[in-house]
This record gives C-alpha cells, sequence and structure tokens, in this order.
C-alpha cells in the first residue's frame, strides 16, 4: 500500500529499553523486522549477566544494543537510546518507543508508525481500552493518574501509563533534556504537552498482560509520589505563601484593628510575590515571557483579593465566625479557583 512504501522511505525507529528480558524481545524484534520495520535500537538498561545471550542474540540480528553496565531505570534507558539515535541520524522520522515484555504487538506499533506519518509533529500515544482480565494496580493506577493529570493539565489523556509512544522528529532533543530516571520520566513526557504546546494524537491499542503484568518494574507506590510532584510543588508552595499571607494579616489585625481591606491588602502584596516565583519556576515551569506572566498574576491576584476580602467580610461580620477562621476558610474556598485560573490565564505558553 501507500503507507507501506512511504514507510520504507520515511521509517520512524523503534526504541526498546529493556531490563532483564526474556524470549518476547527476540520475538519482538523478528517480528518487527518481519513487518518491515528495520530501524531499531535497544537499550540493555543493566540486566547483567543473565540477559546476555539474548543482547548477544540481538546484535546478530543487526540491531543496535545501547549499553548500561549498572541499572539506570527507565527513563534514563529512553534517553540513552534518544541520544544514541540523534548521534546516529536514525530519528528523522521521529522514534516509537516500545516496551520490550511482548505488551505491546507488532500490528499495534504499525498503528503507531501510520499515525505518525500522517501527523509527524504530533505526539502519538498508544492507548490501552483496559477491557477484559486488566490486573487491578494496572486499572486503579491508569484511572487515577488520569484524573490527577487532567486536573493539572486540562487535556483528558486516556492512557497516562502507555509505553507507546511516537516521539516526532522536531522534539525529540526536548524528550532528552526533559528530567526523570525511571517511570516518572514517561510522566514528564506528557506534562511538557502543556508547556510546550505539542500536538498529541492518541490511537486506540490491544490491552495485553502477560502473567498478570509480573514483569512490570513499576512500583505503583514510589513512581506514583514522583509522577504527582508536580501537583505537590503546587500544594506546597501555595502553603508557603498562604502562610506568609496568614501571619501577615494575623499580625497587622492585631496592630491596627479595623482596617480590614488595608491588612488584606497588605497581606496579600507580600505572599503573592512569594507565590509567583515559586509557581514561576517550580510549578507551571514557564521560563520565558515572565512580564506577561508576572501581569496577568496580578490581575489574577487582585481579583482573588477582593473575592478574599469580600469572603471574610461575609463570614466574619454577617455569621459572626473569628476573623482568623474566616480568613481561612475564604481561602480556602479560593485555593482551587486560583490553581486553575493561574494553568489557564497566568502560565498559559503564548500562541506562536
Amino acid at each position: 500500500s501507500l503507507f507501506f512504501f512511504f514507510l520504507l522511505l520515511m521509517q520512524p525507529c523503534v526504541l526498546i529499553p529493556a531490563y532483564r528480558p526474556d524470549d518476547q524481545l527476540v520475538k519482538l524484534v523478528r517480528d518487527l523486522r518481519a513487518a518491515g520495520l528495520d530501524r531499531m535500537v535497544v537499550v540493555d538498561d543493566g540486566g547483567e549477566d543473565r540477559s546476555a545471550a539474548l543482547f548477544a542474540e540481538i546484535r546478530m540480528l543487526q540491531v543496535p544494543v545501547v549499553t548500561h553496565v549498572v541499572n539506570l531505570g527507565k527513563g534514563r534507558a529512553l534517553k540513552s537510546g534518544l541520544n544514541f539515535i540523534l548521534e546516529h541520524g536514525l530519528g528523522d522520522a521521529g522514534v516509537i518507543t516500545a516496551d520490550a515484555d511482548g505488551q505491546h504487538r507488532p500490528e499495534d506499533i504499525l498503528k503507531i508508525a501510520r499515525a505518525m506519518a500522517l501527523d509527524p509533529d504530533a505526539l502519538v500515544l498508544g492507548v490501552r481500552e483496559f477491557t477484559g482480565n486488566v490486573p487491578a494496580r494496572s486499572k486503579i493506577g491508569n484511572r487515577l493518574t488520569r484524573l490527577v493529570y487532567a486536573a493539572i493539565n486540562g487535556i483528558d489523556i486516556r492512557d497516562t501509563q502507555t509505553g507507546l509512544r511516537g516521539l516526532p522528529h522536531r522534539h525529540l532533543r526536548l524528550f532528552l533534556q526533559l528530567k526523570g530516571e525511571r517511570y516518572e520520566y514517561e510522566m514528564n513526557q506528557l506534562l511538557a504537552i502543556r508547556t510546550h504546546e505539542i500536538k498529541v494524537s492518541q490511537v486506540p491499542i490491544e490491552t495485553v498482560y502477560i502473567e498478570a503484568n509480573r514483569s512490570s518494574h513499576f512500583n505503583p507506590v514510589r513512581d506514583s509520589l514522583k509522577i504527582y510532584g508536580l501537583l505537590f510543588r503546587f500544594i506546597a508552595s501555595s502553603s508557603t505563601a498562604g502562610l506568609i499571607d496568614l501571619g501577615i494579616f494575623y499580625g497587622l489585625s492585631r496592630v491596627i484593628p479595623g482596617y480590614l481591606l488595608a491588612t488584606v491588602i497588605a497581606a496579600r502584596i507580600v505572599s503573592s510575590l512569594v507565590n509567583y516565583f515559586l509557581n514561576h519556576k517550580l510549578v507551571f515551569a514557564r521560563g520565558s515571557h515572565h512580564r506577561q506572566a508576572l501581569a496577568r498574576y496580578y490581575i489574577l491576584a487582585t481579583v482573588i483579593m477582593l473575592l478574599s476580602y469580600s469572603l471574610i467580610r461575609l463570614f466574619s461580620q454577617v455569621l459572626g465566625w473569628p476573623l482568623l477562621l474566616a480568613k481561612i476558610v475564604g481561602d480556602g474556598l479560593l485555593y482551587v479557583v486560583s490553581f486553575y485560573a493561574q494553568r489557564e490565564f497566568v502560565y498559559r505558553t503564548p500562541r506562536r
């Protein structure tokens, strides 16, 4: 067909990170070659002597093997592979990342290649439907990260843990520079979508689990904590600014009682500066367009401040609550509003 003719001319390179693989790796390499995908790179992520024979067989099939002497993690393995691909000019049509344990069928890898050919600038994700006999930790873990990711980025990624991805050529250097050495690296790829305005294409693939996914080295507790780092940083940033705001508000309310609006304004000016710079650098990671973001931030801060003042008056003067309690409850209600407003308005990436 025309697609396969195009594939021969502009063929993506398949990158397979492998940690202590079994015969499924050799079978995948042979099947991909039979399907017409000849560009492949395998990364031996410190499998030690127990996997030496398998990697020797891979080399005999004329497939390059990048070797880690010790296990460095999936993120580092992917980046080592990307570095090799860029160094040797193998990524002109992009890179497809696939797992070594047989969970990604050659037919689905070809689906990713086809989608990349149709839209070369898009990050193509092979998304599983999670139907049938799916291990509980995989189903629950994906639902949780899907919800958290959507809350943070406003984009519905149906399978946040998929390892089958088509990385466009234009973003390979960006992906190589992302932080993360283990499973959090793949989530960092998804977090870069919004920041760098990367197009996303989602392609349904078969849900395959071998021996209840026992070969997976994903630790749902350890790696989920790393994945949710951005949300934790926002909470820490907001909590720090909130404590500063609360401390100044309480101190001034004792020194100059009766000047509620002035007290709210003074406390918010100081705490908002702290909050802005923490969010700008650590949470939403927008290193450029500083002036525009700062201007938008203070427009938002003014609105939030007036809403905070109104809620404090409502709770303290109308409902008769203690002033400090009114402040805590009012700002707590505005917490979620502030997060989404900062994500959508303050730290948005300017359109090219």
